[in-house]
């Protein structure tokens, strides 16, 4: 009875595990391995993003474009940018429908940490569906603007 104590411990800490407010940051192994095309229901997508470096600000605004109308439901979480030196991420994402029912929209904004003027990089996307997962989506050629 002397580690009676203990179990209530061990079972508040074993009930946090597994539990995210937020997907954890991906590692540049998981954004290179993201797909350049996903398929759902029955539209294919790509992702085609472009870039504004001003000062310190970096700006990168990711265009999902569905094969036709109307896109699935998702929105934008998340904007990360692979470079040599590692993995940039956005500190604020905004999202929003753009065209007539076949694009999403989505920019991310934060500090250019490091980031050069004319780098080539790897744009990955995170789009969350109706049934709350996250997909991710490549842009396959994008450069530092």
């Amino acid at each position: 009875m002397k580690r009676a104590w203990l179990l209530p411990l061990v079972a508040a800490l074993l009930g946090a595990c597994g539990t995210l407010a937020e997907p954890p940051t991906p590692t540049a192994g998981d954004l290179l391995a993201a797909p350049t095309a996903l398929q759902i229901a029955g539209r294919s997508l790509k992702a085609d993003a472009t870039s504004n470096l001003d000062g310190n600000t970096f700006q990168v605004r990711v265009r999902v474009q569905g094969s036709r109308a109307p896109l699935p439901s998702l929105a934008v979480t998340g904007v990360y940018v692979v470079t040599e030196d590692g993995v940039w991420s956005a500190a604020t994402t905004q999202s929003g429908r753009c065209g007539k029912g076949t694009c999403l929209q989505g920019t991310g904004r934060g500090g250019a940490r490091g980031l050069r003027s004319g780098e080539g990089v790897q744009v990955v996307v995170s789009l969350r569906d109706a049934g709350g997962r996250t997909l991710w989506l490549r842009d396959p050629q994008a450069s530092v603007g």
